[in-house]
């Protein structure tokens, strides 16, 4: 039984979901989209979870480090932990951008070109 969803206002989707789902992610298109997701989504993970990774162990194994002052009453452990935000911060902004300026291109000119193939049929 076919699904009758509306993909715009003027084109009624006929197939059914799976097919279509299995028709886009077998596109040239989608594999490109997901390999540039990979490029840039797994440097800022294994960057981020090193950070943390690290982190962790001196905070378990390196005390007498992680207490060393820097200034003031600001310590290594402290400093760390503040950096650990600012690698939050960075790697979202990171994603944001690379999603704005690179994904959203690909995704778009998968779209036109599903509606250009469409209107010519």
């Amino acid at each position: 039984m076919a699904a009758n969803l509306l993909l715009t206002e003027h084109e009624p989707l006929t197939a059914p979901p799976h097919t279509q789902y299995l028709q886009s992610c077998s596109s040239p298109g989608f594999r490109d989209l997901m390999q540039a997701k990979k490029r840039i989504v797994g440097p800022l993970l294994v960057v981020s979870l090193g950070f943390f990774f690290c982190l962790t162990l001196l905070a378990g194994f390196a005390r007498p480090l992680m207490s060393t002052k820097l200034v003031g009453a600001l310590n290594i452990g402290f400093f760390l932990i503040l950096l650990a935000y600012l690698v939050c911060w960075a790697a979202a902004v990171l994603y944001v951008r690379a999603a704005n300026n690179i994904f959203d291109r690909k995704v778009n000119a998968m779209v036109g070109a599903k509606h250009a193939r469409s209107n010519q049929s």
